[in-house]
């Protein structure tokens, strides 16, 4: 089950999202038990980043992964104001910026990680394959 909360804030059709994130976890080799998004805006961001990370700082997601073996269990918090802001800088347009956020947190679940300048890359370059799957698809 693939959930989105975001009081209207996506463009794009949640039916058409949850079959792209599904095909990403079935090419990987993973099942998606339970997957949920929730668009927040910047406090409750800086909240949950203060809470849970101990960081003071605002950030345009948090992925808590409750991954077990090949079966997806995870929530994700994604700061509308940090999307749009990134956005803007980036030259992007709202709805790749949230496929690229989408994916990221789902890209966490499957084992990318982006700690290091290295996994950045590689986190960046499955982002980029991601988005450019549903563009095929879509």
């Amino acid at each position: 089950m693939i959930r989105f909360n975001h009081n209207k804030f996506l463009s794009l059709p949640e039916e058409d999202l949850a079959l792209w994130l599904n095909s990403i976890v079935e090419h990987e080799g993973y099942i998606v038990e339970e997957l949920e998004y929730n668009f927040v805006d910047a406090d409750t961001m800086l909240s949950l980043n203060q809470e849970y990370l101990n960081h003071d700082t605002d950030t345009d997601i948090i992925t808590f992964d409750y991954t077990e073996s090949k079966a997806i269990k995870a929530e994700a918090y994604i700061s509308c104001d940090a999307l749009k802001k990134n956005a803007k800088l980036h030259a992007e347009t709202i709805e790749s910026e949230s496929l690229r956020l989408l994916s990221h947190a789902l890209l966490h679940c499957l084992g990318y990680n982006d700690k290091t300048n290295e996994q950045k890359e590689l986190m960046r370059s499955k982002e980029e394959d991601c988005i450019n799957l549903f563009h095929v698809k879509h």
